[in-house]
């Protein structure tokens, strides 16, 4: 797949299985996590994810739009590295 490397920053719920769902939204579709992390914020109820995906915009941009649709998902961005 050609492309750049694009880190999505997402802010979800901390919640059981919400990792297990975003990363399968992502590989499901066969596209290729490079990194991921996933940490606490000052909030406890909430978790940050940063995920680094190879691909071009427009593969970014339909992964921020299906991350967008999901429940327990609050905020997403992304930048290019």
């Amino acid at each position: 797949m050609k492309g750049e490397i694009h880190r999505i920053n997402c802010y979800v719920e901390n919640k059981p299985g919400v990792l297990a769902r975003i990363v399968g939204l992502i590989s499901g579709r066969g596209y290729n996590i490079q990194t991921l992390n996933v940490g606490p914020t000052e909030d406890g109820t909430v978790s940050r994810m940063k995920i680094d995906v190879l691909g071009t915009a427009r593969v970014v941009e339909q992964i921020i739009l299906q991350l967008r649709n999901q429940v327990n998902v609050i905020e997403v961005s992304s930048r290019r590295r």
